[in-house]
């Protein structure tokens, strides 16, 4: 072939090269511009959402509050192969400067709020907030169990939750027609005018907060909460309240007494929360013959809003 058939021959391949390349683009557009507006949007949301993370993805840390009197040895039996890290709080000898509170009031809740406080910035996707015991009265599983069955993808979702599976509610206080009290008079208050000076001295009006009518949750203060959860309010929240932890003139049993009553609603959760035992046993642990329901429910769940099915 001469040079000028072959000329010829690389216009003709150069041609249906782009004449492909335009066919192509037609056709994606067409496909886009044709597409019911319902089913872009459905895309849209899709591509929005934050994608599913897989347990070995999620970085967790376990906060344990502690004194020299706990045993704690149960914490060298925790798997490696469960990627917990690790902060343990001794409040009357602290392992390291890192790990000590400005004070030992409202027992395990200074604890909480110190770690919130200091790892604000650097929090991981999930925390743990556990006492020191290895086995207590209120939790069904040892904490090496709960650790190892713990479902951080569900926490992720929900934002919070108690790892105190109940048939039922307890802690319920009605606060209806409450009115808050006076500070310096606030260790002669009865408990439910304590809740509602509290909740109105901390629930933020400018996000739609309102102290309810009634509240309920598990007791015993042992949670998991997502990192997005904790940074629904600002640091200098948590450092007021911590700071009101000090500062109370409750004993310290009294203060971590309240703060274990409000926990969910710091976290942003609904005033009731008592899901069925079902359900949370699921959602939180992954136990029960059921769970495939639960687990589909989840699917549908967005991120940090709590679903009590």
């Amino acid at each position: 072939m001469g040079a000028h058939g072959r000329r010829q021959l690389r216009a003709a391949l150069s041609l249906t090269m782009y004449l492909v390349l335009f066919a192509v683009v037609l056709a994606v557009l067409a496909k886009y511009f044709l597409m019911p507006n319902s089913l872009k949007a459905v895309q849209s949301a899709s591509s929005s959402r934050p994608a599913s993370a897989s347990p070995s993805d999620i970085s967790k840390t376990l906060v344990l509050a502690s004194t020299t009197r706990d045993d704690t040895t149960w914490l060298s039996q925790i798997p490696s192969s469960l990627n917990w890290s690790i902060a343990q709080y001794r409040v009357d000898a602290p392992l390291s400067p890192a790990l000590s509170v400005p004070s030992t009031n409202g027992n395990e809740a200074m604890v909480y709020l110190t770690y919130i406080i200091d790892h604000y910035d650097t929090l991981p996707d999930v925390v743990f907030f556990h006492h020191a015991h290895f086995q207590a009265w209120h939790q069904k599983l040892d904490a090496i169990e709960q650790l190892t069955r713990l479902r951080p993808t569900y926490i992720l979702k929900a934002g919070y939750a108690s790892t105190r599976c109940l048939p039922g509610c307890e802690n319920i206080v009605k606060l209806a027609g409450g009115e808050p009290g006076e500070f310096p008079k606030f260790a002669s208050l009865d408990r439910k005018i304590q809740l509602v000076t509290l909740l109105d001295a901390f629930l933020e009006e400018e996000k739609g907060e309102a102290i309810p009518d009634k509240i309920a949750a598990p007791c015993c203060a042992q949670f998991a909460v997502s990192r997005e959860a904790i940074q629904r309010r600002e640091r200098e929240w948590w450092v007021d309240l911590r700071n009101w932890v000090i500062n109370t003139p409750l004993k310290s049993i009294n203060s971590g007494r309240l703060m274990e009553h409000l926990w969910h609603l710091w976290f942003g959760m609904e005033a009731e929360l008592c899901p069925p035992l079902e359900a949370c046993q699921c959602h939180v642990f992954g136990i029960g013959d059921n769970c495939n329901k639960h687990f589909e429910l989840e699917e549908s769940m967005e991120y940090n809003a709590y679903h009590g099915s």
